[in-house]
């Protein structure tokens, strides 16, 4: 199912027209969506991306007695029940019916049949999506790598003040740092600093 584009028209105010082209700035966006869908990929050719990855990480779903399973086949997206500005005026959210095949393994028989699975929201050409009747954007933001991260500033009489900071992939961050008194400071969650033997106490059994 291809994102439909914006077909509102560009007004120009400025004097010379054309020199430049302006790119699409939308493409990355509306382009990782529908990779993400692969919603006009017939089942056979899809990649392990996206929504299909997603489901496969799922099924196949084994009963405790092994006797029954419930194996994913393929999925589909049905037309939209309201076009995008009739979503707006009645304050609804502009999407698609998701379908998925499953296929219940019991007793030596095999049923297949069509599972509803709810709305799948679409984005429209502008890049957004239309949740409750508004209209919203995903917003990019960097995300710092966990691990251990070292540096280091510079004093008024040009000392090296050197910094550690634990980065958890969940949980409080804490910093390091070496004061102009030669001591080992900590920090939790941007806190107060304290003294880290005080620290490495509370920890010790």
């Amino acid at each position: 199912m291809p994102i439909k584009q914006d077909t509102t028209p560009t007004r120009r105010f400025g004097r010379s027209f054309g020199q430049v082209e302006l790119p699409n700035l939308v493409q990355l966006q509306t382009k990782s969506y529908e990779r993400f869908l692969q919603a006009d990929v017939p089942q056979s050719r899809r990649e392990e991306f996206g929504l299909q990855s997603l489901i496969n990480e799922i099924f196949s779903i084994y009963s405790y007695d092994q006797t029954m399973s419930l194996e994913f086949l393929s999925y589909e997206l049905g037309e939209p029940r309201y076009t995008p500005d009739e979503c707006r005026g009645l304050k609804l959210t502009y999407g698609a019916p998701l379908v998925v095949k499953m296929r219940l393994n019991r007793d030596g028989e095999s049923i297949d049949e069509d599972v509803y699975l709810g709305e799948l929201p679409l984005m429209i050409g502008g890049g957004e999506f239309i949740i409750n009747g508004a209209e919203r954007v995903i917003v990019n933001q960097l995300h710092r790598s966990p691990g251990v991260d070292f540096g280091f500033d510079l004093s008024p009489d040009n000392r090296k003040m050197h910094s550690c900071w634990v980065i958890p992939e969940r949980g409080s961050w804490i910093e390091f740092a070496v004061t102009k008194k030669d001591t080992l400071s900590i920090r939790i969650d941007q806190s107060g600093k304290f003294s880290a033997m005080t620290f490495f106490r509370a920890m010790s059994p």
